[in-house]
């Protein structure tokens, strides 16, 4: 017998047996990495579905509240047929703005600025310029807070130019009175702004007057105002928008509306989508859950 040739049958056998027992050992570690990873976003999706629930409670307990007193309402009142705007379900959502460069967020940018120059602009701390130094400061505060993997929040935000503190905290607390027509107080950007791990656009139907004098102007808003007011406000399209504002002359891109829900349902959607990311192993996992 040749002894080379059986060595060498031996080493190719050991070989082979070497490289099939790694490729396995890796493809086990592959998928036990995968599981983790999975195991973990999904459980991160969890708790972003736990945390809004709880942070969702007292507006759930108002929001019931609510629904029992109008059901109480009399025969009378009823005949009207007006319905109630509630611009507590349409806020402006910065989330996105938030996680991502302004650029790619430019009209969700745009609003929230000249919302907020529509605002404060009658206000002492207000000056030329203030909403975007105002706004670009919050999003700055915004990326330290993810940076430090803290949950986002207008309250606790540190705003790097140290001047702009005493009005971002009147801004924040805003005044127990206030009327925008009159011009009286100052509001709260919490009314009018939210951030919320969720894409959802803002309901026409009950988009607050301050938001659609933004948006718009003040004579097609209040013409906007007697839509939402219907009941349902079944005339509240996009195509009766655009006539409106084509009626008073007011340009407007029809893309520019695809930051409002058009939609004349009386409830919210009940679902919502949650993310959670696994950094370690680059895992998103997506979870679609009912919420009341």
């Amino acid at each position: 017998m040749n002894i080379v040739a059986f060595i060498a049958g031996l080493l190719m056998i050991f070989a082979i047996t070497t490289n099939t027992l790694s490729k396995k050992h890796l493809s086990d570690g592959y998928i036990s990495r995968s599981f983790s990873g999975y195991m973990k976003s999904s459980r991160k999706a969890t708790n972003a579905y736990e945390k809004y629930y709880f942070d969702h409670l007292k507006e759930r307990v108002k929001s019931k509240q609510r629904t029992n007193a109008e059901q109480e309402k009399t025969t009378e009142e009823k005949k009207e047929k007006n319905r109630k705007i509630h611009p507590e379900n349409a806020k402006i959502n910065i989330y996105q703005l938030a996680i991502e460069k302004k650029e790619k967020q430019k009209d969700t940018y745009n609003l929230i600025a000249s919302l907020i120059k529509t605002l404060y602009s009658n206000q002492s701390f207000y000056k030329k310029g203030f909403e975007n130094v105002l706004l670009n400061n919050i999003l700055t505060a915004f990326e330290n807070q993810i940076e430090k993997k803290q949950d986002l929040n207008f309250e606790t935000l540190i705003l790097k130019d140290g001047s702009l503190k005493n009005s971002y905290y009147k801004i924040i607390k805003g005044t127990k009175f206030y009327d925008f027509e009159k011009k009286i107080g100052c509001p709260s950007l919490l009314d009018f702004v939210k951030i919320e791990n969720s894409r959802e656009q803002i309901p026409m139907k009950d988009a607050s007057k301050e938001l659609l004098s933004t948006f718009f102007n003040k004579k097609i808003s209040n013409e906007i105002y007697q839509l939402q007011i219907e009941y349902p406000p079944k005339n509240l399209t996009s195509q009766n928008v655009l006539s409106i504002c084509q009626k008073n002359g007011h340009t407007i891109d029809e893309k520019s509306l695809k930051l409002f829900d058009f939609s004349n349902s009386i409830t919210r959607s009940n679902e919502k989508i949650f993310v959670g990311f696994d950094k370690n192993t680059d895992i998103k996992c997506k979870i679609k859950l009912p919420i009341s």
